[in-house]
């Protein structure tokens, strides 16, 4: 793929998408801009291709300089295994709530939605909370969204969000859960707290962290 129109559309027919869709995605009035940047007659912006790759959920240099971050052409593309295409809808999950990040973490419940945020998703009970304080710094910046997935199952190592049965929530990173009890850490390694397994209330797995510009009102 030698140009840069190309990759997009690649990159675009791999996620199952059409230029509509990324349009809508990111938020442009029209699928023109996308059919432009894709005949390679316009040129976008370094904040453009940043924001297509967000959507596309690929590294913004496998736009830039094909995939794997090096130079490859068409030629080479017999030998490169692509992967599976994202067929998870795309979709505005409501924001009911605001998380607060700390080491004595907690989020306040809204009584209506605030607002929804478009992300992709399975899991039909997907609820997303905006994201306050600095303990998960600089993997994830306040003001910054969360998509919670209640029905996935969550794994050692991956973001998931723990309700405790004081009424206490937290944003962490697992580190394991057992029957005794849940450690967690905080992703900038200042703090990891154990907790008892009786006063877990529930788990619930995080299925991204998107930015505040897919936030809607």
């Amino acid at each position: 793929m030698k140009t840069l129109g190309a990759r997009i559309a690649h990159y675009r027919n791999l996620a199952g998408m059409s230029q509509a869709g990324l349009a809508k995605a990111c938020k442009w009035a029209s699928q023109s801009r996308v059919g432009n940047y894709e005949r390679d007659t316009r040129e976008p912006s370094l904040d453009d291709i940043a924001l297509m790759a967000d959507v596309l959920r690929i590294p913004k240099e496998w736009l830039l300089l094909g995939g794997g971050g090096g130079q490859f052409d068409e030629d080479d593309a017999s030998n490169v295994e692509q992967g599976p295409p994202i067929v998870s809808p795309y979709r505005a999950i409501p924001i009911v709530g605001t998380a607060q990040m700390g080491a004595e973490g907690y989020w306040y419940a809204l009584e209506e939605a605030d607002g929804t945020v478009d992300a992709y998703s399975r899991d039909a009970s997907a609820y997303a909370l905006r994201l306050k304080g600095d303990s998960m710094e600089p993997a994830i910046h306040s003001g910054w969204v969360a998509v919670i997935e209640p029905d996935r199952d969550y794994f050692p190592g991956e973001y998931v969000m723990v309700r405790t049965t004081e009424g206490e929530s937290m944003l962490k990173r697992l580190l394991y859960s057992n029957q005794a009890e849940v450690s967690l850490l905080s992703v900038n390694g200042h703090t990891i707290r154990n907790i008892p397994t009786e006063q877990i209330e529930h788990i619930h797995s995080v299925g991204a962290i998107v930015p505040p510009s897919r936030a809607r009102l």
